[in-house]
Order: C-alpha cells, then structure tokens, then sequence
C-alpha cells in the first residue's frame, strides 16, 4: 500500500517533523511504501511574509538556507501536490495539521482532489475534531498517538477490512460523526528509529554561533506534569484520562541508540530536544543520559524551565553536549504570569536559572509572549526590562495564540473562525484583541521587541519609530538589525 503523508509548514521553516519520520518508519517495516507532500521547500511566487514572531539576529554563516534554495524553480502548491499524486499515486493521503494550516490544506484539497481517501491528524483534528470532519475534503480523522492507528487503518485497508473499529478513528456515518474508543498510549521504547529519509536534506541545515551543523528535532518525552494555560498539553490530559501516565518517556538507552543511528545515517551532529524541560528528569535519569550521549559528541539546543534549573542538573547537560538553553519567561509582570498564564516561578528564579546557564556556557535565550489578557504596553516593557537585565545574546517574542482546548481559549472565548469562516491565522495573533493594545501596536512591538532589548535604553525613541508599518520604519529597523548582527559578531569572537 502506498502512502503519502502531508506536511503544512512555513516556507524555509526546516526541521524534519518527528512525528511523520517516526510513522515512516513503522509503515515501512510492515512493507508500505512512504512517500511526504512537504510544503517547506515549495518556492511559489507569493508567499505570505507577516512575522508570527520578533526579529531573529543570527550570526553569519559561510551560507544560509536562502543560499541553498536559491536556484529551486517556482511552483504554485497545486501544481506541485497534482505533480506529486501524479508520480506516487498513493492509497492514502495522511495529513498532519496544526490549526493554523488547516485552512490551507482545505484549500488545497478543494483545488486537487485526491483519488484515494483521505485522513487527518495531529494537533487540530485531535482539539477540534468535530470541525475537522465537517469537510468533506476529510475522510475520517486520528483522535490522539497515530502510531499505532496508522498501522492498524492501513493494514486494514490493504486487505480490504471494515475500518469503523478501529481506535482513536473519527469518521463519517449517514447520521452524522463518529469517534471511537481511544487506545492507550504507545510504548515510547518500542518506537523505531526515525525515518529522515523520505525529507528533503535542507531540514538537516543547522547554523549555530556562525557554524553550520548537520541535525534536526528529537523528542525523548510525550506530554508534561504541568498546566500552563495556553499550552495544549492542558487539553490532552483531560481528553486522554485512562490512556495511560500522561507525561512519560523513553529510557535513556532507547535515546542513545535512536541519536546514534542519526548520528550514522544522516551524519547529523546537533539536535534540538523539543522535550518540554530537560531539567524535569531527576539527576539519575540525566546521569544515564549522560552515559548514553556524551560518548557520541553530539551537541544539542534544549528548552528548560527556571524553576527546574539546579547547578548539578546545568552540569550533568553540559556533560551530554548541551550548548544552548530556551526558557520560558513568558512576561516580567509577575501577577499576568501567575494569574494570566499559571507560570509560578519569581523573576528572581529565572534570573538564578540565566545565572547558572551563563556560568556553565551555555547560550541562552527566552520565550516570551506579548498580547496576553489584560496586557499593557507597560507590561510589554517590564517584560523587556527583565529580559535587559539577563543580559543574554538572543530573545524570542510571539504573539499568544489562543488555541482550541487550553485554558486561555476557556476563559476568554475568542472566536475559532471569523466571520468569513475563516481560522485566524498565527500570523494575525494579534488580533485577537485579549490585551490592552490594538493590533498594530502588538505587530510593533513584535518588529521591535530584541532591539528595546538589547540597544541602549537612550535610543528607544528611535526603536519606537521602527515600530510602524511604513518605509521609514523599516529602514530603520533595518540599520537596528545590522547593528545588533555586528554586536552578536563581536561578542561571538569573543567566546
């Protein structure tokens, strides 16, 4: 049986997603052909360039991932997709989506419609399936873990089976949908080693501090023990009570043995863990870690929460190849955190946590938020503050985005679809309208957010004219940009 899976993401935004390798690998041991539709690399002539995040400042590289698609020809997604299903003719078209591209690959689907049936999972399908199958571009949905689904439905399929019992399926009846029992959740160290095969070699391009390295994502955990309110894993828990321990993992020799067949496959040498906090684990599981990692010299990027940060923890990472370090700071209004976001750590714990990562070397930077509930343009700037204070080389700002299922979407009800019908997409977060300040003043502060950051407090009111929309604004934001990329030189020659 021949397969054909989907992958809805950002142009040039590489990184081979885990869950499709990992279901390559599955489907091909039990002898199906694998095939990927992914969007990454489909150069069309318009392209939607709104930010869904602040200014990225990154060191020069010998070439850059522009340099490596710069001669690819353009297409147009649909022609590109006919082209596709032309060649493969596959049995099945798998599609795994995130609410903010369901609507393109409706639209997709509605230009070049496939001859075979369709299925949809992941994030959207899973908080929202009810609104998944009211397509009729969808055949049927995966509610939840597809591993298991996937081999059963297309075993199914294959020999011509009834499909209608098989768990976590969602589907069409003539009296409306249907949605099965859930199975329990897989066995994390029974799962293959990924599949990176069947993706496009440009996902492995990693730059870091002005080198370019081999490597992609890995994910060694599923779920996390906390209740953040615009995280997902909020709404996965409830829905998935009696499937299992909802936050686990795999061993740490499953881990090294996993990272040691990329290492040999693909030559792939750094790695972003996507694990919610690496410093959850206790110190014995790091120390098997360490074990199992450090003899492969790899070196890897990780997000970490402050309040679990601990010298003995900063030191067993650093021992397995840790060189950089996201955390979550989110906002430096101390009560929109607690109250507004269910994050209850100090600012002065996270600036113990920067203090302890600084001192071991590694590279940190922060996740922050801008438009949360009742935000105002001065708490934007307590946040800022707080991130001056850390003094470290590099932020991250979005716009919260109000998913189906978390917290934040209970409480505050912003509307899934406008008017129009239409998902509001991540790049217009902002106007959901949750905050004190319009859209236009939250798209500003995004352009802007890193140069308040780190450029001297006396030229803010220049920062504050690169906040605009127009001409002048970008010319600014453009010698801001140039003047932080030199400072990120300098402080790199310096390490």
């Amino acid at each position: 049986m021949k397969i054909l899976f989907m992958y809805p993401n950002a142009y040039l935004s590489n990184g081979v997603p885990t869950g499709i390798a990992t279901l390559s690998s599955l489907l091909k041991e039990r002898g199906h052909e694998v095939d990927v539709f992914d969007w990454t690399f489909i150069k069309t002539a318009v392209r939607d360039t709104t930010p869904t995040y602040g200014t990225r400042i990154l060191l020069p590289t010998r070439y850059t991932l522009e340099d490596l698609t710069a001669d690819d020809p353009v297409f147009s997604l649909e022609d590109a997709f006919a082209e596709k299903l032309q060649r493969f003719r596959p049995d099945l078209v798998a599609v795994s989506v995130l609410t903010g591209y369901f609507d393109a690959v409706i639209d997709l689907l509605k230009k070049v419609k496939p001859s075979c049936r369709v299925v949809a999972g992941g994030i959207h399908p899973t908080i929202c399936p009810e609104d998944a199958l009211s397509f009729r571009e969808i055949d049927m949905i995966c509610v939840g873990e597809g591993e298991e689904f996937m081999v059963e439905l297309c075993e199914a399929m294959e020999k011509g089976k009834d499909i209608t019992g098989i768990r976590n399926l969602g589907y069409k009846t003539e009296r409306g949908t249907r949605f099965n029992e859930l199975r329990p959740f897989v066995n994390l160290d029974n799962l293959p080693d990924m599949d990176w095969g069947i993706f496009d070699k440009r996902h492995l391009f990693r730059p870091f501090q002005g080198t370019v390295y081999s490597g992609g994502c890995f994910l060694m955990s599923r779920g996390c023990p906390e209740r953040c309110t615009y995280c997902l894993n909020w709404a996965f828990r409830d829905k998935f009570r009696g499937c299992g321990r909802y936050f686990r993992f795999q061993s740490p020799q499953t881990t090294g043995r996993q990272i040691r067949f990329l290492k040999e496959r693909y030559n792939a040498d750094f790695f972003r863990f996507y694990d919610e906090s690496l410093a959850l684990f206790d110190e014995k599981f790091l120390t098997s870690l360490v074990g199992e990692l450090k003899p492969l010299g790899i070196k890897f990027a990780c997000s970490l929460r402050p309040e679990t940060i601990s010298k003995r923890k900063v030191d067993l990472l650093v021992s397995m190849g840790c060189v950089a370090a996201n955390i979550g700071l989110e906002s430096g209004n101390e009560r929109i955190r607690a109250e507004i976001l269910n994050r209850r750590m100090s600012n002065d714990q996270i600036r113990h946590a920067v203090d302890i990562l600084k001192g071991a070397n590694i590279r940190v930077t922060t996740f922050n938020m801008i438009g949360l509930p009742g935000e105002t343009r001065e708490n934007v700037f307590e946040t800022i503050e707080l991130n001056k204070s850390l003094d470290i080389p590099a932020v991250n700002v979005y716009a919260i985005y109000p998913y189906p299922g978390t917290e934040i979407y209970n409480r505050f009800h912003p509307r899934l679809r406008d008017e129009s019908g239409m998902i509001t997409p991540v790049s217009r977060a902002s106007s959901f309208g949750m905050s004190k300040m319009t859209s236009g003043e939250i798209d500003g502060l995004l352009r802007t957010f890193e140069f308040y950051v780190r450029l001297p407090e006396d030229i803010w009111p220049q920062i504050q004219i690169a906040e605009g929309n127009d001409i002048c604004a970008e010319d600014a934001r453009k010698q801001f940009q140039e003047r932080l990329t030199g400072l990120s030189s300098r402080s790199a020659s310096c390490c």
